[in-house]
């Protein structure tokens, strides 16, 4: 006994029991008992219920019908459905950004959403013919706040998040001069909410223009679909195509991960 406290009080120790544990809950169909799962584990019984009490404290884990008997948690499959659903929108994202690139000769990205930072994450791009254009850095956590490709997303993002993001948000990358008004955002939120999508400038990049859409599944928004350009290309007149381009892109990638329009049918599965 005193061995196995030794050992699960280092942090690899516990570290690697607890991943163990969650890929057995992973791969059991339903629930299982304690001693099936420590037989599953290699460990006794008594250090298999202190790591399964652990993860019931933290949602991973639920208590199953029987005695002793548990199942993986709720909040297991939440994060395990979150992974997936991001893992496929990059793999999805392509036809759709090339549908833009293709209607309007500028730079598509697809920004996610990434909610443990409460940031989002340009993660593919994809260029027109334009030899002058501005490189997105890919894989950077970056502002919801300021920019089309983060806005396009806080818009939709639920009330209390907002609040979370506005309060704890700092000045523009753009320029350091320019703090965080938040009645003003709240304003420009609302607008995007109700026309659609988000239109910028310099607010990220200095000199650059951006749109932006909501990329939804079923569970809420989880990615912008946007298009960036240089100001000196931008004319005013072209705010309309562009936002049609945009957001018709977004809803159809939209609809390819699971999402509804407001009062469209399901669609009818052969």
């Amino acid at each position: 006994m005193a061995k196995d406290n030794a050992a699960e009080a280092g942090s690899s120790g516990i570290v690697g029991r607890i991943t163990r544990l969650l890929r057995v809950l992973a791969e059991t169909e339903g629930e299982s008992n304690l001693s099936d799962i420590a037989a599953r584990m290699k460990l006794p019984p008594s250090t298999t219920h202190r790591l399964l009490h652990l993860l019931l404290d933290e949602g991973f884990v639920d208590r199953g019908a029987g005695s002793r008997t548990y199942r993986a948690g709720l909040e297991f499959h939440r994060v395990g459905g979150l992974l997936a659903s991001r893992a496929d929108v990059p793999n999805l994202a392509h036809g759709f950004m090339q549908a833009v690139v293709d209607a309007c000769d500028e730079t598509c990205v697809l920004s996610l959403y990434v909610p443990r930072s409460r940031s989002a994450m340009v993660v593919r791009a994809l260029h027109g013919s334009h030899p002058l254009r501005y490189e997105a850095a890919l894989y950077q956590p970056s502002s919801l706040v300021w920019g089309a490709t983060g806005q396009g997303i806080l818009a939709f993002l639920p009330a209390e998040t907002i609040d979370e993001v506005l309060e704890a948000e700092g000045p523009s990358p753009a320029d350091p001069a320019k703090t965080v008004k938040q009645q003003a955002v709240r304003r420009e939120l609302d607008k995007i909410r109700e026309q659609g999508y988000a239109h910028t400038h310099s607010q990220k990049i200095k000199g650059a223009v951006g749109f932006s859409a909501p990329v939804f599944n079923s569970a809420g928004v989880v990615a912008a679909l946007c298009i960036t350009l240089p100001e000196g290309r931008y004319k005013p007149s072209m705010e309309a195509r562009l936002a049609k381009v945009v957001t018709t892109q977004a809803a159809l990638f939209s609809e390819s991960l699971g999402w509804r329009r407001p009062g469209r049918p399901a669609a009818r599965v052969a």
